[in-house]
């Protein structure tokens, strides 16, 4: 079975509720925790909305994840928007959220800090994997840095699995030689870069309006709550404000989940699924 098959089977009551027009709790939370990045990547879906000064604060974050693990929340994962480890305090909420809830990370590379380790999982989303391609998709040359900090978190984690994601063009080395470079991370995968040269798919591909966006939830770094986590700074996607136990499941959740209806091809792996075949699923037989 496929990890997203399995994933998919594993939620498959709350796939349920969702057929019969309800919101199940959401098992976890994606966290925007920085609008600010050190990086320029070809593709990427948030450098339109980058800023010099955005980042959650301590405070809010708090706030947030005491009411979402209250709604009965289980997970939660930094990512971005910016990259999540130039957070001022990102360490404290690191070690605040820890034996709470289970924590990911999803990151540049080009931060190290110590209390990455008190994540279940760490993953690296390393754009090509020579130095001229590196600097050539990502506008800076810090490569080399990247590397050393994939190396620390391999050498000194415990209980935290390291990953790697490979950000792709036809152009660039295999896996396999990405493996002989670094054999002690816990696996490496790839993944098409958006809107690159040399991408099979250069354009956006119609999807009717998503039908498991219900099953995370997603946070910017001002505490603003989105119906999609690759919809995070549009308008009307919008469904609330810092408590998320106020909001999810209302009417204008409900609205902004019809506006998700044109997405990105190389975004989100639930373009995988069929949703047609989800919709006429007889689950009480799986």
């Amino acid at each position: 079975m496929k990890y997203l098959e399995y994933k998919i089977a594993s939620r498959i009551d709350d796939i349920e509720e969702i057929k019969s027009g309800k919101f199940p709790t959401p098992r976890s939370l994606t966290i925007y925790p920085s609008e600010v990045c050190n990086l320029s990547c070809v593709g990427c879906h948030s450098k339109g909305i980058h800023k010099k000064n955005g980042y959650m604060t301590f405070k809010l974050f708090k706030v947030i994840l005491d009411d979402f693990i209250k709604f009965g929340g289980k997970a939660i994962a930094f990512e971005g928007g910016g990259e999540p480890m130039l957070t001022p305090g990102i360490d404290k909420m690191l070690k605040y959220a820890s034996g709470k809830v289970e924590i990911g990370i999803i990151t540049n590379g080009t931060v190290y800090k110590k209390e990455m380790l008190l994540a279940n999982w760490v993953r690296v989303s390393l754009v090509a994997t020579t130095k001229f391609k590196y600097k050539k998709l990502t506008g800076c040359d810090k490569f080399d840095l990247v590397y050393d900090n994939i190396k620390k978190l391999s050498k000194n984690k415990e209980n935290t699995k390291v990953g790697i994601k490979l950000l792709t063009s036809e152009i660039c080395p295999s896996l396999k030689n990405a493996k002989k470079q670094l054999p002690t991370v816990d696996y490496i995968t790839d993944k098409r870069l958006r809107n690159d040269e040399h991408s099979l798919v250069k354009n956006s591909k119609h999807v009717e309006p998503c039908g498991l966006t219900q099953l995370k939830a997603v946070v910017d770094y001002d505490g603003s709550f989105y119906a999609c986590p690759f919809f995070h700074h549009i308008p009307d996607t919008y469904i609330g404000y810092g408590l998320i136990s106020d909001f999810w499941g209302s009417d204008t959740h409900k609205n902004a989940i019809k506006q998700i209806t044109n997405c990105n091809l190389y975004d989100c792996p639930m373009l995988d699924i069929d949703y047609n075949f989800v919709k006429g699923l007889d689950l009480n037989f799986i």
